[in-house]
């Protein structure tokens, strides 16, 4: 059975428009899932994907000491990066060597608990420099305000 007449060109036109609006989500999808990274080097990512709980002076100041101590801290992700590699090496190899990849485990702590000493000493002086007011505001990250507690006011613009 074929169709003809109008009722044809409507229905080639309802599909055209079905596969254009599907295409239009796909890409949607897509660019949410794969879409460029924030702005920034890595280092300010990381800072900025760690920082949410804080509120936003103590954010900001802890944003300033980590553009202050930038290429330490690229320093040590790079080592930490370069230590996983180690560690993935040695998983890999061939004959197997159980004390090497015990090395480079230790190797990986040694260079995380550096990365990790360095990002909470700035924010230990963030969070030093900032009232008592503005520190009661801090919350883990997935936490909002205390239920018992008014969510705080929003910070005045300049």
């Amino acid at each position: 059975m074929t169709i003809r007449g109008p009722l044809a060109i409507t229905l080639f036109a309802a599909l055209i428009l079905s596969v254009a609006i599907n295409l239009v989500v796909a890409g949607f999808v897509v660019a949410r899932l794969h879409g460029p990274p924030p702005p920034g080097s890595e280092v300010e990512r990381i800072v900025s994907m760690g920082i949410r709980g804080f509120p936003p002076e103590i954010q900001k100041a802890i944003a300033d000491g980590a553009a202050a101590k930038r290429e330490e801290i690229r320093q040590r992700l790079e080592d930490v990066q370069a230590a996983r590699r180690q560690m993935f090496d040695a998983m890999r190899a061939d004959p197997f060597d159980a004390a090497a990849l015990d090395a480079a485990y230790g190797a990986l702590r040694d260079k995380t608990v550096a990365l990790q000493q360095a990002g909470q000493e700035i924010v230990a002086q963030a969070v030093a420099g900032a009232p008592a007011t503005v520190r009661a505001q801090i919350r883990p990250p997935r936490e909002g305000p205390a239920r018992d507690e008014p969510p705080p006011p929003p910070p005045a613009n300049p």
